[in-house]
């Protein structure tokens, strides 16, 4: 007797408006509840009335809470790397390709504000944020972003004195600071939303470059 999938692989295989949308349903309903409850205060019986689905269906493709919080960030997360290789490889200047990277994160807390509330203050400030899989998605952002700034060195855009794999620890953490302080409340957004979120981009990139950018000569 074969052994029937995983609830991924089956999902996979389905056709559309069937296993994978019911999915996609369960882990948009839990990204709600956890920014509003946060982990903790959250229940797998909350997820299933914010899905509008049976309190079990939960659990015909979750085993329980901890994978469901794990695949948030998985499916997330995941997606976000995928645009940030595409920014990555673009044959355009590091300030422009940092910018586009600044901007997509700090559009993201626009676009999903509970996904990026959920990843801040449920996911990167617990335990669970060293586990194997989320260190090593994370660990491919820096690479790329260290990427980015060893090209532009080598352009003679950036000084070659810095070392890219520590300098994109300060550039991430920059924003990381920022979207923090969104996610808080602690900054709001005055006037128009698009080009607000585009002046912090830019402020964030202007004031990491500042101390990076090549002066005309070899320091």
């Amino acid at each position: 007797m074969s052994r029937s999938a995983p609830p991924a692989a089956k999902a996979a295989d389905a056709p559309p408006g069937g296993r994978v949308d019911r999915r996609r349903q369960i882990l948009d309903a839990a990204t709600a509840v956890f920014a509003r409850h946060g982990y903790h205060g959250s229940r797998v019986s909350d997820i299933a009335r914010e899905a509008g689905i049976a309190y079990g269906l939960v659990y015909h493709y979750f085993e329980n809470k901890e994978e469901i919080l794990r695949s948030v960030f998985e499916d997330r997360f995941g997606s976000f790397l995928q645009v940030v290789e595409a920014i990555a490889e673009r044959p355009t200047s590091a300030e422009d390709r940092l910018l586009s990277v600044a901007a997509l994160i700090l559009g993201g807390y626009r676009r999903q504000p509970d996904w990026v509330k959920v990843f801040t203050l449920e996911i990167q400030r617990t335990s669970r944020f060293a586990e194997p899989e989320q260190l090593r998605a994370v660990g491919r952002l820096f690479r790329l972003v260290a990427r980015v700034l060893r090209e532009g060195q080598e352009r003679g855009e950036l000084r070659r004195d810095l070392d890219p794999d520590l300098a994109c620890y300060a550039f991430i953490g920059g924003l990381e600071i920022v979207v923090t302080s969104l996610v808080l409340d602690l900054l709001r957004v005055e006037g128009d939303a698009d080009a607000y979120y585009l002046k912090v981009a830019q402020t964030v990139v202007e004031t990491f470059l500042r101390g990076a950018r090549s002066g005309g000569g070899e320091p």
